[in-house]
């Protein structure tokens, strides 16, 4: 069976999204995610209504035997805390928020790419997804990036922009205005308004 439809929720995690997580502690403040939370929790809840798949990306750090963070790239200046903490598998940090609830899929995500060197790509192959519709923080990082390797790996994208936020309002808002021009933006109700009408008419 295949699923032209699906809800991608990127990095919600608690060390990222979550005021007591390890950014936080570290002055990166996730100040703008509760407004967009309850926005995601209606998605989910519509899309398990309607059959439609969930995936979850989860930012991982990699230890190696001696326990030590392997694999940062980047962040290994940018976040330099994440050497002794955050993300690491099978901890609070790394799990999803406990507003989101169960998802159908998780994946395992190592930089700000939700497709290098993932599963996702074989996940939606496989499930013959057609349009991703983004979800998660930051707009302009990982929704972004997301976004725009969708589009070269011809999938339609639908940013649903009550959904997705950023650290800084300026940079969320100049990433949506990005997002509009190579893919669609809207919000969640507006999405499900069009999916539902699009439904009536198939059984007409």
């Amino acid at each position: 069976m295949s699923y032209p439809n699906c809800f991608l929720i990127l990095d919600l995690q608690n060390d990222l999204c979550h005021p007591e997580g390890v950014y936080a502690k570290n002055g990166l403040m996730p100040s703008h995610v509760p407004g967009v939370l309850p926005n995601i929790v209606n998605m989910l809840r519509f899309c398990k209504e309607h059959r439609i798949p969930t995936i979850a990306l989860q930012l991982t750090v990699i230890k190696d035997l001696n326990g030590q963070a392997q694999g940062l790239g980047s962040s290994r200046k940018l976040r330099p805390f994440l050497e002794k903490e955050g993300f690491r598998e099978n901890t609070w940090g790394h799990d999803l928020l406990e507003e989101l609830g169960e998802v159908d899929y998780r994946i395992r995500q190592w930089c700000m790419s939700p497709f290098y060197q993932t599963e996702l790509d074989r996940y939606l192959f496989a499930l013959g997804v057609n349009t991703v519709l983004l979800s998660g923080f930051t707009t302009n990082g990982s929704i972004e990036s997301c976004a725009r390797e969708a589009v070269g790996r011809c999938l339609k994208t639908i940013t649903l922009t009550d959904c997705v936020s950023s650290y800084s309002e300026s940079l969320h808002k100049a990433s949506i205005t990005n997002l509009g021009a190579f893919g669609q933006i809207m919000k969640s109700t507006e999405w499900i308004e069009n999916f539902l009408g699009m439904q009536v008419e198939k059984s007409l």
